[in-house]
């Protein structure tokens, strides 16, 4: 594995979110829409179900200096979960807020092994200001409040008019970065 992660990450940061599940569209998405670390290369959770951590790999072939996020939604088996995606290429991974705290203290494991970062994804957690606090004090690296698009379409609303409460409070008491996901568009990246 290469040390990936002697790059710095550059905040704020954009996701360019590789949710489908055609690795040569996803190469070619990778290859037209990166331009800098300030764009960070998602390997989506429909792209790794499809074609695995080969998704990883590939795309760190073709863009090696890019910042890749491994979207695994980890919720058990924290450490082989993560090798697979460190190992693989991924700068970081991402581990659910309702798994356990055994499965995300597994998880950082193998990211000091291969000096990745784990970001928890706190969709369908019950209490995600609370949980964001207990996963920092766990030593996580960053938190994402996420709505799903499901609960989006069910409830009607975005996942900006959803979360943003909850973002505003997390950045005033956390000390870890926090991300915002769920079908961010571009005109609310402007608003």
């Amino acid at each position: 594995m290469l040390l990936v992660f002697m790059r710095k990450i550059s905040f704020p940061s954009l996701q360019l979110a590789l949710d489908v599940v055609d690795l040569n569209l996803a190469e070619y998405l990778a290859r037209e829409c990166w331009i800098d670390d300030h764009i960070w290369i998602e390997v989506g959770t429909p792209l790794i179900k499809c074609v695995g951590v080969n998704a990883v790999k590939s795309l760190r072939r073709i863009i090696p200096e890019a910042i890749i996020f491994a979207d695994m939604k980890c919720i058990d088996v924290g450490f082989i979960e993560a090798e697979l995606a460190f190992s693989s290429g991924a700068d970081l991974m991402s581990v659910l807020g309702v798994a356990s705290d055994a499965t995300i203290l597994e998880a950082i494991k193998a990211c000091k092994k291969y000096n990745g970062k784990i970001v928890v994804d706190l969709i369908s957690t019950s209490n995600p200001l609370e949980r964001a606090l207990e996963v920092q004090n766990l030593g996580v690296d960053m938190v994402c409040f996420h709505m799903g698009i499901d609960t989006q379409r069910y409830l009607g609303i975005s996942a900006y008019e959803g979360l943003i409460d909850y973002i505003r409070k997390a950045c005033k008491i956390l000390n870890i970065p926090v991300a915002v996901a769920g079908g961010i568009t571009l005109d609310k990246v402007k608003g």
